[in-house]
């Protein structure tokens, strides 16, 4: 492992952490508005594995404010913290793929095949298993930029169902 990937692997590593640790304290950020909209989703997001109340923040958002400013900040929010899992993916390959078995090669395959349809799926779809689809794909060395743009896209179309439902319920 490279400096740059052990430097970038620790500070994945270090936000994981601290999403876990203060997950409890994420409701508070509502008081913020807008900004916390975005570091909600963003910390809901960079927990990895653990569920975070990110999507009620969306759904109650689009209550309150735009459901298209709401799901465009939720989106980013969500995506960069997403990134996290892609990086520590990215960055720990050589850990998490020590040694190459038939499965490694098969999804390998699959990531650059389909993995644009894999991660918008998994991104739209409210799911704990999302995490492990971005660890994956940083460690099958798929471009950060193309994730990038599947996963806001996912996650934008998701958060705009989700801002514009709590928008309808506020209007009924």
């Amino acid at each position: 492992m490279n400096r740059s990937h052990l430097i970038m692997f620790i500070i994945s590593f270090l936000v994981i952490v601290l999403a876990f640790l203060f997950q409890e304290r994420l409701s508070e950020l509502k008081t913020l508005g807008i900004i916390g909209i975005f570091l909600i989703n963003f910390l809901g997001s960079a927990t990895i594995f653990l569920p975070a109340p990110a999507i009620v923040s969306v759904f109650a958002g689009g209550v309150v404010y735009s459901p298209l400013i709401v799901a465009i900040v939720a989106a980013l929010g969500a995506t960069f913290g997403d990134m996290i899992g892609f990086f520590l993916g990215f960055s720990g390959h050589k850990i998490i793929l020590r040694k190459h078995h038939a499965w490694h090669a098969m999804i390998k395959d699959l990531f650059h095949k389909f993995g644009g349809i894999i991660i918008f799926l998994f991104a739209f779809i409210p799911n704990p298993l999302f995490d492990g689809v971005g660890i994956a794909a940083g460690a099958f060395a798929f471009p950060p930029r193309r994730f990038f743009i599947f996963l806001l896209a996912g996650r934008l179309l998701r958060n705009l169902l989700l801002a514009y439902a709590g928008s309808a319920v506020s209007g009924m």
